[in-house]
């Protein structure tokens, strides 16, 4: 694989690291607020609550992605701030440090982070049911996602998604 290859799929990997942390510290660390103001629904919003605990644990074990965590404790968690974390992080932690400047916007539009990102929104509805079942380090969701990527199942629906991203591409219908 030529280093340039090599250098986008790393950048891939990172990026969708942050992506798949900033969906597990919602997964685990989200709480109400029963003081806040009704949102428009009229429920309470939904706050990242990580405990001093846990982020001394993150910072031991994923001092890489400890900014992403600080950024978003005690934060309203909706899809608008998530994203907004998210993209900051790669912005101000990734881009130009671990990957060559101005690479992020690239990845993020690229076909294979998008793949990438939903066989990862794949995975957790997947397996919503035993993620939710006690609480798993960030560590062991990267290792399961892994492990799953490489199940028949996860490779059939990588191809899938990946033929549907070509015949989109060439203004062709998709596979659902």
């Amino acid at each position: 694989m030529p280093e340039q290859q090599e250098q986008f799929q790393s950048a891939v990997w990172q990026v969708l690291e942050a992506v798949m942390f900033e969906n597990w510290l919602r997964f685990y660390f989200i709480s109400e607020k029963p003081d806040a103001p009704a949102g428009p629904d009229g429920e309470p919003p939904l706050f990242l609550a990580v405990p001093h605990k846990g982020m001394e644990r993150i910072r031991e074990l994923y001092p890489h992605l400890l900014p992403l965590a600080e950024d978003m404790n005690g934060q309203e968690a909706n899809f608008e701030s998530s994203r907004r974390a998210v993209c900051t992080f790669v912005l101000d932690n990734l881009d130009g440090k671990s990957m060559p400047k101005d690479m992020a916007a690239a990845i993020f539009e690229s076909a294979t982070f998008q793949i990438q990102m939903q066989l990862f929104n794949a995975w957790v509805q997947m397996h919503e049911e035993q993620l939710d079942q006690g609480f798993l380090e960030f560590g062991a969701w990267r290792k399961l996602f892994g492990q799953w990527r490489e199940t028949p199942g996860g490779r059939e629906l990588a191809d899938r998604l990946a033929l549907a991203g070509q015949g989109a591409a060439r203004g062709g219908a998709t596979v659902h």
